[in-house]
């Protein structure tokens, strides 16, 4: 078994974002198969967390800048290895253990799609720095991985694609039924590159077809719509269920570099509905699992799809088999592959 140190920013409870729920799934999942596993973060442990953190005293709206200063102050001499999500580019490498490195997306397309198209000229010039430091850990680190294959070919090296993990059996259909109106469930915030408020506007054009039809917004937002469903931020057990119980699952991203509540949804038996991006493209096989539309094309596919129970209950039984990929226990057997092979290399 392997000393793990991990390193992650944020965590779930404390901070928003999907890979802090990676991070703690993946610790979670690595505790639980004999692994000694610390995290080295800025925010305290979740309840409940069969692992340790150690904080990195950082606060604040600059902390994105300063953690991977911090970092370089921490001692991680007790590990067998690192294994960064992010901000390892400035870590000594003499005498510490060896570095796998996980790229969870690139900034380079976060630079785009928040920053150029929401003419923002500050965050985008923040993304592009964060992409330079991308590429300067994917040169440094011993073992490179994405998460995806489109993540993969923008960095200067070959690597390994390992997709992010879920609890396949938890999400597992469990004979709960659809909602008694046609339902499309949302989860993230409206207004980012997940595109809420597109599939907001979508929606009214929806329901001059499918007056019945529920939008389900799961998320710090609140929208104020005739067939708007807030339900806020939920626990994870209420998000199974709306999973289960929704007709569709819409996540109309712009961009994705994996896309985590498309394989949730294919686990569930869910339909999943995107728009292109290279996450939902992988996830959801170029629309072999679910449906994938143009923007502009977002509001017929929805009404045509709420409209023919057929479609969906071939998607809705393809899922499930097809999830079984994403499962904690196939993701964490590969990276304790990539861990083996670093350390073995770092002793010879």
């Amino acid at each position: 078994m392997a000393r793990i140190a991990v390193v992650q920013r944020f965590l779930p409870g404390t901070s928003p974002g999907g890979v802090g729920h990676f991070t703690d799934g993946l610790a979670r999942v690595l505790a639980q198969r004999g692994h000694e596993v610390t995290v080295f973060s800025q925010d305290p442990a979740p309840d409940d967390a069969p692992y340790r953190v150690e904080r990195v005293p950082v606060s604040g709206r600059i902390a994105p800048l300063t953690f991977p200063f911090a970092l370089r102050r921490c001692d991680f001499s007790a590990a067998d290895v690192i294994h960064a999500q992010g901000d390892d580019q400035w870590l000594p490498r003499r005498g510490r253990p060896p570095v796998v490195r996980t790229m969870h997306g690139t900034s380079w397309a976060e630079a785009w799609f928040n920053g150029v198209r929401a003419a923002s000229p500050k965050r985008f010039l923040l993304h592009l720095w964060f992409f330079v430091c991308e590429w300067i850990a994917a040169v440094r680190a011993d073992a490179l991985v994405a998460v995806s294959a489109d993540t993969l070919r923008l960095y200067p090296r070959r690597g390994r694609v390992i997709p992010n993990g879920i609890d396949v059996a938890a999400l597992a259909p469990d004979g709960t039924p659809k909602s008694r109106h046609p339902s499309v469930l949302f989860i993230g915030e409206v207004d980012s590159r997940k595109r809420g408020r597109l599939l907001i506007n979508a929606m009214r054009r929806v329901r001059h077809t499918v007056p019945t039809a529920e939008l389900w917004l799961v998320g710090p937002s609140t929208v104020e719509q005739e067939g708007c469903r807030n339900w806020g931020p939920v626990d994870d057990a209420t998000l199974r269920r709306l999973l289960r119980e929704a007709w569709v699952m819409c996540l109309p991203s712009a961009y994705e570099g994996f896309g985590r509540p498309y394989a949730e949804a294919l686990a569930a038996g869910t339909v999943a509905v995107a728009t292109p991006n290279p996450g939902a493209r992988e996830v959801l096989a170029d629309g072999a699992l679910g449906i994938i539309v143009p923007p502009a094309d977002l509001a017929t596919g929805l009404t045509r799809l709420l409209g023919d129970s057929d479609a969906r209950r071939r998607l809705e039984q393809a899922g499930p088999p097809a999830a079984a990929r994403f499962d904690w226990s196939v993701v964490a057997a590969q990276y304790e592959q990539v861990y083996q092979e670093v350390i073995r290399r770092g002793r010879a």
